[in-house]
């Protein structure tokens, strides 16, 4: 497998962990995400039950018969925790099952946080409902602050919840939905609070590696997708060169000493020449998704929101080699961080690897 950092994790699927009740929101917004996840509660199906009346169509029947086989082999061959996640569908009424919220400062790339009591502060805010989502994302523009919404396909509950397939996540191909299918189990797996950028960095590392060994291992198909998948790792290469160009000389510039008025100007060039970069180089991607993120308004929570599922991905891959390519191995090794209280789960992984081969933390 060709080494690389996903834009597909960020694009296809992101955790909303709501907490049920929170000083820090009202009690309008709590009501409405209580309302919504008890529709969803009420109205999903046992999948054994779907399949005995035949009320799906085959594609959707197909689809829901391999994320119980993605579930089956994260729980044998990755280690992920063994659940009644999945094992029940819901048909989502609209195009999407919620939306996420992204804030950032408009000469900062740390986004806003929005505190819980269960699930920590979170760079993120969800909603079941558009419109109170868009209401937000003004009311927090008007606060001076760059927003970006984004639609969500599937979101996990943390354990709190039996987590359904939603139908909107049968709408993608089948080795983008074996990578949200993981990368959602990884969450219920290891969710060390206050580490939102470690955890969706684990989760999108341990998904995409465990979609390629899970088609690897799936001989009937898996050569077809195989291909597919490396075209996808060299298409995230070129966007992470450009989004790390990006983000650098966006902190070089947030840091500097000119006056604010000089730097929002500054600003304003910098990221024309980021979207100038991808389209240059658009005919050489494979994914379509690429080409249509040039329609969608970049600033620093655009930014903010690829580099939370992509922050320091290189120390994933550097343990992995450590554990001699053993992805059960790393899964194991992060479960504990989360009972410890881990403050610096990165540190606790670059410590392991100065220590040297059998090295022990």
């Amino acid at each position: 497998m060709k080494k690389g950092i996903s834009c597909r994790s960020w694009l296809l699927a992101s955790v909303c962990a709501w907490g049920l009740s929170s000083s820090g929101c009202s009690a309008g917004y709590l009501l409405h995400l209580g309302v919504g996840q008890a529709r969803i509660l009420w109205g999903r199906q046992p999948v054994g039950e779907v399949f005995e009346r035949g009320e799906v169509a085959q594609p959707v029947k197909e689809k829901l018969e391999l994320v119980l086989e993605a579930k089956r082999f994260g729980e044998t061959d990755l280690g992920l925790s063994p659940s009644e996640n999945y094992t029940y569908y819901y048909e989502v009424k609209g195009p999407a099952v919620a939306y996420n919220l992204t804030a950032c400062p408009a000469l900062a790339l740390e986004p806003y946080r929005w505190c819980f009591p269960f699930a920590g502060c979170l760079p993120y805010k969800g909603f079941f409902d558009r419109d109170r989502a868009v209401a937000e994302m003004r009311r927090m523009s008007e606060g001076g602050y760059d927003t970006h919404l984004r639609s969500v396909a599937a979101y996990s509950t943390l354990g709190w919840f039996l987590d359904p397939v939603f139908s909107t996540m049968l709408r993608y191909e089948e080795a983008d939905l074996v990578e949200i299918i993981l990368h959602e189990m990884l969450h219920r797996t290891v969710f060390v609070k206050d580490q939102v950028a470690f955890n969706e960095g684990l989760a999108t590392f341990v998904a995409e590696r465990g979609t390629w060994a899970f088609f690897q291992k799936r001989r009937a198909e898996g050569e077809r997708i195989l291909e597919r998948l490396d075209a996808q790792s060299m298409d995230r290469e070129r966007f992470q060169a450009i989004v790390q160009v990006l983000a650098e000389r966006l902190r070089s510039l947030y840091g500097s000493s000119i006056d604010e008025s000089a730097k929002l100007r500054e600003k304003e060039g910098i990221f024309e020449e980021a979207r100038q970069s991808l389209k240059n180089q658009i005919a050489a991607f494979h994914e379509p998704g690429y080409a249509r993120l040039l329609d969608q308004s970049w600033n620093n929570a655009f930014v903010a929101s690829y580099l939370t599922y992509h922050q320091d991905l290189d120390v994933f891959d550097a343990l992995l080699e450590r554990l001699g390519g053993d992805l059960k191995a790393l899964v194991g090794w992060a479960k504990g961080l989360d009972d410890e209280g881990e403050k610096d789960p990165f540190g606790r992984i670059r410590r392991r690897l100065e220590q040297g081969e059998n090295g022990s933390d």
